[in-house]
């Protein structure tokens, strides 16, 4: 994003990766910080990057936009932080790809700078983001990094995340906005319920077989089985068939590996993006 840099004479930045659910089991705990999903993501190194100057007044930007009642204000508002706040990605906001979550934990671990603790971050980016509706584990997932599997949902102390070691995998992404957010797609009862079973039956299969190509195939399983797929994604994700392809959660976003194949049937429906599995999580730079 070099069209941004004009706006980046600041003093602190932290980085997030991009968050890829395929699949995940919302839990049903009433306290926020114990809150969350148990599931398998994938962060991938296209993510966002925030970068913070204090003064006295508000700036809050995204790739160069203003932007109002934010994610990035309210956690600057915890932390009684006053002055730009510019966040930047290649992806488009809701996308599906943990944007929110990861604007929440970049703007909370600038502003703290090299006095943050993780544990603090985690959760006031937790919080927030559950009380917002805008995600249910992305926060863990970012925190982790990688191919990892959320082995309990919540935030700092309560959660659980194991990496699963890979490759380094070349990945390709087609970014589309999602409908509704996460907080809509899960408050019916009936959906809820769906999920839940759907989910156990993808995280007991991956467990059996924990790979990165079964994760795609259980993804896409999920995502059928549980409704939570438009009909575009679904006739994109018939011309991968056979490939390792499937919908980041929730939305209708398309992540894939790459080969020169998948890149030329994603070119059909709009300009993918090739990215990798990250290898870090949330780092302050």
């Amino acid at each position: 994003m070099k069209s941004q840099e004009k706006y980046w004479n600041h003093s602190h930045k932290a980085f997030s990766p991009g968050s890829a659910t395929l699949f995940f089991i919302p839990n049903r705990q009433t306290n926020v910080l114990r809150k969350g999903s148990k599931g398998v993501s994938i962060c991938v190194e296209t993510g966002v990057t925030t970068k913070v100057e204090e003064a006295d007044f508000m700036d809050i930007r995204f790739n160069g936009i203003p932007i109002d009642n934010s994610i990035q204000e309210e956690v600057a508002e915890v932390l009684g932080f006053r002055g730009r706040i510019f966040s930047v990605s290649d992806l488009p906001p809701s996308s599906g790809f943990g944007l929110s979550a990861g604007a929440a934990l970049t703007t909370a671990a600038a502003i703290l700078g090299n006095n943050a603790r993780s544990g603090e971050i985690y959760r006031i980016a937790h919080k927030i983001e559950l009380e917002r509706g805008t995600g249910l584990g992305d926060v863990q997932s970012q925190i982790a990094g990688g191919f990892h599997i959320r082995v309990k949902g919540g935030s700092f102390p309560y959660s659980v995340t194991e990496r699963i070691l890979i490759e380094d995998t070349e990945l390709v992404i087609l970014p589309f906005k999602k409908k509704l957010p996460t907080g809509e797609v899960i408050k019916s009862q009936t959906n809820l319920e769906e999920i839940i079973k759907n989910g156990k039956k993808a995280y007991a299969s991956f467990i059996r077989e924990p790979t990165l190509d079964n994760a795609f195939l259980l993804g896409r399983k999920f995502a059928l089985e549980s409704n939570l797929i438009s009909p575009k994604a679904e006739r994109i994700l018939d011309d991968l068939d056979g490939k390792s392809a499937s919908v980041s959660l929730i939305g209708d976003s398309i992540i894939a590996i790459f080969d020169e194949e998948v890149h030329d049937i994603l070119k059909k429906y709009g300009d993918p993006i090739r990215t990798r599995v990250s290898k870090i999580g949330l780092n302050l730079s």
